[in-house]
């Protein structure tokens, strides 16, 4: 980061330290708040790494006194010491008015995942609720993750902390789903309002962002046999998708191979190929200049699904529960309607 202010290195600095903190305490196993101290280290970890990008982009992440277009003039706030002393500093921008700032009108999965903890930080931070740790599992798994992008996307590969993170060993259970617990176990660990700000945030996200693996990252473990090798990793991650069929057969004679599977969705129709994530990545490669991910994308996604229905399956991810969440998938023709509207 040759040339860039002190003050760059030195917010990114902690925004790393945070995050590997973050990591630490989750992993721990005598640790049982793990959620609680996981959440509030990666919020302090994200807020100084947003306040890292904006000074590496020449904006001072300070509340401002007077109005956009005049002469900035920051507020401050005022410290009295021990001694007597006042000192006064900026007010810095907190992680809401970070997410604000930095995603503008973009309505994206890693927005709705940051929301997530920063609405959910001060309700978590005052209960030890460790029953909970494997209902949001999915939505920690995706924000460091997020994080790790970030750094790499604008920061350089230098920076990335995922080389410094090893996997953490499992004792697998079935652990009870404490979001569907009942109002009088809910009542007994204090843990009402945070179990209804959960339900209430997951309902109010549209389809394509909840089943998005940058919102809530979901993953299965899968046990290996014939272990063979003696001097290869102990575990590997793979994308199955990457592979070719031989590839595959051979993988299942070799040790510690954790394929990364992506399940193959046998009740949607053929022609409808493309998921949430497929039908954006398609759209920033047709109208690069026009296309962007915000509200009015939606808005011109919903009228086009209105006037043209068969172009969308709907699928239940639990079709056995007639209040189960949907999954959208698309037909790729719907981008000649897209055409219409970007190419005008």
């Amino acid at each position: 980061m040759r040339g860039e202010p002190i003050i760059v290195k030195q917010l990114l600095q902690k925004a790393k330290d945070s995050a590997l903190l973050a990591v630490e305490f989750y992993n721990k196993p005598a640790v049982s708040f793990k959620s609680e101290g996981f959440i509030t280290m990666m919020c302090v970890a994200w807020t100084s790494l947003f306040h890292a990008y904006f000074f590496k982009n020449g904006i001072k992440p300070y509340y401002r006194k007077t109005k956009e277009g005049k002469r900035p003039r920051f507020e401050k706030i005022k410290e009295k010491l021990p001694n007597g002393k006042i000192i006064k500093d900026y007010k810095w921008w907190d992680l809401s008015k970070c997410i604000t700032e930095y995603f503008k009108d973009k309505t994206t999965p890693v927005r709705s995942n940051l929301e997530f903890f920063s609405g959910i930080r001060d309700l978590i931070v005052h209960r030890n609720i460790p029953e909970l740790d494997p209902g949001i599992f999915g939505e920690c798994q995706a924000n460091i993750l997020n994080f790790n992008h970030f750094l790499i996307e604008n920061f350089g590969q230098k920076h990335r902390i995922d080389y410094m993170l090893s996997y953490s060993l499992q004792i697998f259970a079935q652990p009870k789903n404490f979001i569907e617990a009942t109002k009088k176990e809910l009542k007994e660990k204090n843990a009402q309002e945070v179990v209804e700000f959960i339900k209430s945030f997951r309902s109010s996200l549209s389809d394509d962002i909840y089943a998005s693996d940058e919102y809530s990252f979901k993953a299965v473990l899968i046990k290996v046999i014939n272990h063979e090798s003696k001097d290869a990793l102990a575990i590997r991650f793979v994308n199955e998708k990457d592979l070719t069929e031989e590839q595959k057969e051979q993988l299942k004679n070799n040790f510690g191979i954790l394929l990364v599977k992506e399940k193959k969705v046998d009740d949607v129709p053929p022609q409808y190929r493309w998921d949430y994530k497929e039908l954006v990545r398609n759209l920033k490669d047709n109208f690069p200049n026009s296309f962007k991910q915000n509200k009015e994308f939606h808005l011109i996604k919903k009228s086009i699904i209105e006037k043209n229905p068969h172009l969308r399956h709907q699928r239940k991810l639990d079709p056995k529960n007639p209040n189960s969440t949907k999954k959208d998938y698309y037909d790729p023709k719907i981008l000649e309607e897209f055409e219409k509207y970007y190419n005008n």
